[in-house]
């Protein structure tokens, strides 16, 4: 399930009920007594839609105004003690997992320009909100860490934004919507310039914890595939979903998952496979079902299909295999 930091729920949540959200259509599962570091993206983009049904618009605008660095924990510190402005951009690239597991950012870097695409699927209209967030949050950052005003060059959002025209006097720069990407560009010198705070041994320090954060979120994150595996098990003797169906009973897109997958070298093919290799065996070893039960409960229609499937998983036919036991 996608997750978002805690600290950034918080800011919405606190910035919406200033600007007149009531408490009844927030409901009583909004909260700001949150002990936990991380908060499902859900819960995020529930405040997101109501701000945008109910309060003045661009309210992305104004969540990304608000943040700053003390609002991304250590990646927030290592913006901090970062020696130039480029490397707030390169740090969010590596650790964006740090502060939420939805999407992925590229980072493209040459001689003239510098450009942060952040890959974002729309499944919901809350996401735009949290597409916009993060790029006015950029410039407050890097502001922040340099003390100077960075202009982008342009900016780019794959939705239509209503009023582009507050976006482009914030960036100062041509704001486009209904782009082919979601990204920002900077002229490559305005961001070779040093913090104010920029200090290497304290920086790679900190570097070493997020390495660590990262690997721990990694290892959580393989209970997605034993999400998924579960699923699938569950699933096999009435029909084996697609992926899209998976990911909408997880809560996310067929196509984050298919990303999520292949981040870990997986495919939803070699894990339906998988399981039914698995299943197969299992059955055949502890049960006295015949070949053509087990053949159903695999999710195969004709036991021919199941005899093939099987010899190429173990060289063997189902009968030959439960022979030997």
């Amino acid at each position: 399930m996608p997750f978002v930091s805690s600290s950034i729920y918080k800011k919405a949540l606190q910035l919406a009920i200033r600007e007149g959200l009531s408490t009844e259509l927030l409901g009583e599962n909004h909260t700001l007594n949150l002990t936990d570091a991380y908060v499902p993206m859900t819960s995020l983009l529930d405040v997101y839609e109501l701000a945008e049904d109910h309060l003045a618009p661009n309210f992305g605008l104004r969540q990304g105004k608000q943040l700053n660095s003390n609002d991304y924990g250590t990646l927030g510190l290592s913006w901090k003690t970062c020696l130039e402005a480029i490397d707030v951009l390169r740090n969010v690239k590596r650790y964006m997992v740090l502060v939420t597991n939805d999407g992925s950012i590229s980072l493209s870097e040459n001689a003239s320009k510098i450009t942060l695409t952040l890959d974002r699927d729309v499944y919901r209209k809350g996401v735009k909100t949290t597409i916009e967030v993060p790029f006015v949050m950029l410039l407050e950052v890097i502001k922040e860490v340099t003390g100077k005003k960075i202009i982008p060059l342009e900016v780019c959002f794959k939705h239509s934004i209503s009023m582009v025209e507050d976006f482009a006097e914030y960036f100062g720069c041509p704001v486009h919507s209904k782009s082919k990407e979601n990204a920002i560009t900077f002229d490559a010198k305005s961001l070779n310039i040093t913090t104010l705070k920029a200090d290497r041994f304290i920086h790679d320090f900190i570097t070493q914890r997020m390495e660590e954060e990262k690997k721990k979120l990694s290892e959580k994150g393989d209970e997605l595939t034993e999400e998924i595996n579960k699923i699938l098990k569950e699933s096999m003797a009435s029909g084996i979903p697609s992926l899209a169906q998976i990911g909408d009973y997880l809560g996310i897109s067929g196509r984050t998952l298919k990303r999520r997958l292949s981040d870990r070298n997986l495919t939803f093919r070699d894990l339906v496979q998988k399981n039914r290799e698995e299943t197969a065996i299992q059955l055949l070893s502890q049960t006295s079902q015949s070949i053509g039960e087990i053949a159903f409960l695999t999710g195969f229609s004709e036991q021919s299909a199941f005899n093939r499937a099987f010899k190429k998983w173990t060289g063997q036919t189902p009968n030959d295999y439960r022979k030997t036991l």
